[in-house]
């Protein structure tokens, strides 16, 4: 049975890049052969899914409406890189052509929290992480967050925390591999 399934994913895979040559090829000159032949290559996709997996990677099923694995780490990549700057939810839609609206509602499907309740999250843990691991001051690492000031630093802190970043700083500072000093 298994040499069953490898010859019949094998075969798939060659009749797949098949239809997507032919569509590539035709594209400008027969949009509805293209078009068909797109139609034929999912169609098949969805019988080599249920199948069996494709060389052992496991097929991880889509949900609707969420985010593609490809488009979450894409936007968690373009929010890490972009964190210290302002952000904006189009910014972050554009990052994987989404538009505004469809965005937000996949991203929430897929990472369980609006865009900006998720870079205000990020924004936090950054700002944990540079007080314990360097001495600048909280007006410094709130700028190097993306905060707009210390007093938005530490309304976001103690909203997310519980404690002002100072006071989190201190009793942070003699946790085991934490900085040595506390200043704020």
């Amino acid at each position: 049975m298994r040499a069953v399934n490898a010859t019949f994913v094998m075969e798939s895979q060659s009749r797949l890049w098949g239809l997507i040559r032919q569509a590539v090829s035709v594209l400008e000159r027969d949009r509805p052969e293209a078009w068909r032949c797109l139609r034929d290559a999912f169609t098949l996709l969805g019988q080599q899914s249920s199948a069996q997996p494709i060389a052992g990677y496991p097929v991880r099923p889509i949900q609707p409406g969420a985010l593609a694995s490809w488009q979450a780490r894409r936007v968690t990549e373009y929010i890490e890189q972009h964190l210290g700057a302002k952000l904006t939810t189009e910014d972050i839609a554009a990052a994987i052509g989404l538009s505004k609206s469809h965005f937000s509602r996949a991203f929430k499907s897929t990472l369980g929290s609006s865009p900006m309740a998720y870079v205000a999250a990020r924004r936090v843990e950054r700002a944990k992480q540079m007080m314990l691991t360097s001495a600048e001051s909280l007006a410094d690492v709130a700028l190097d967050c993306g905060f707009a000031d210390q007093s938005h630093l530490n309304r976001q802190f103690r909203r997310a925390v519980g404690v002002t970043p100072g006071r989190w700083r201190r009793s942070s500072a003699s946790a085991p591999g934490a900085w040595g000093g506390a200043a704020g």
